[in-house]
């Protein structure tokens, strides 16, 4: 499913943010479904406003955890030219050249051997110092908050589902948690593939701790 709404999120967030922000605004709907108690009645009202209420807190959520991700990552981008600056201005400073071998850590260089990266630190000691650089928010930065946006928008509907579809409330409850639960066992199952870790303990454990901190939320009313 590399088309439309799901290809745009693929071909702008990596896996592993895809995966947390999937984590977090499953959570973040089932909290707000928390406060449909048991003895209120299912009334068109009350799912008008339990949908809207999911909406709004996830869309809000998206925007906040976008746009800071995408200005967050124009910092780096920034302080990684910095370093790279300083670099190359003293390229026999050790400290220096040790902050350069660390900021190609998590990145895919980081698959090549200690020999391949120090060839890479010392080409980029031997460029040019670049300076006056601006860093303002291109259209790719963008789309990487429009596709967190997307996810947090998107998770509101299975989470919210059986409160449109099941009458009594007590069943919508446990139905709607029971998909909020299943749904993040899911992403950390997909997290310890990626990892090579086992599957069915992270599952389970995470299924677990889900389970807690979802009814404990919904039983103190938040």
């Amino acid at each position: 499913m590399n088309f439309g709404v799901i290809g745009f999120i693929k071909s702008n967030l990596s896996m592993g943010n895809r995966l947390s922000e999937l984590f977090y605004g499953v959570m973040m709907v089932a909290v707000v479904t928390g406060l449909i108690k048991n003895d209120l009645p299912p009334s068109q009202g009350t799912l008008r406003l339990l949908l809207i209420a999911a909406l709004a807190t996830n869309l809000t959520w998206g925007i906040i955890d976008g746009v800071t991700s995408m200005y967050g990552g124009l910092v780096n981008r920034a302080d990684y030219n910095n370093i790279a600056n300083r670099f190359r201005e003293d390229n026999n400073n050790p400290q220096t050249r040790e902050m350069v071998r660390k900021s190609l850590q998590g990145t895919i260089v980081e698959n090549l051997g200690e020999e391949e990266q120090s060839g890479i630190v010392d080409m980029i000691g031997a460029g040019e110092p670049v300076t006056g650089q601006r860093y303002p928010a291109t259209r790719a930065d963008w789309n990487i908050t429009i596709a967190t946006i997307f996810i947090d928008f998107i998770l509101v509907f299975p989470v919210v589902l059986p409160y449109l579809l099941i009458d009594n409330v007590r069943w919508a409850v446990f139905a709607s948690h029971t998909i909020a639960i299943i749904l993040i066992a899911g992403v950390a199952v997909v997290w310890a593939r990626n990892l090579r870790l086992n599957t069915k303990k992270a599952g389970i454990i995470i299924g677990l701790l889900s389970f807690a901190a979802i009814y404990f939320t919904y039983m103190i009313g938040w």
